[in-house]
């Protein structure tokens, strides 16, 4: 049987690591996806609010940092 490959099951899932952590609690909302469900999270939006309700951030800082883009 040497040499001939074996099928991987349907229970494998390929790790593909990466250099940099996307999601810390510094920058919960990640540059690379757009599509990443954090940029959908209601609690983190909601706490980006209160940044602007606080005047901490204006609204397009809070839109910018949303959109994982920083400020």
């Amino acid at each position: 049987m040497e040499g001939t490959i074996q099928p991987y099951g349907d229970n494998f899932a390929f790790v593909i690591p990466v250099d940099e952590i996307l999601h810390t609690p510094d920058t919960p909302f990640c540059p690379i996806d757009p599509h990443c469900p954090c940029h959908e999270d209601q609690t983190l939006i909601a706490q980006v609010a209160e940044f602007v309700a606080q005047g901490l951030m204006t609204p397009d800082e809070a839109t910018h940092f949303i959109e994982g883009r920083t400020i």
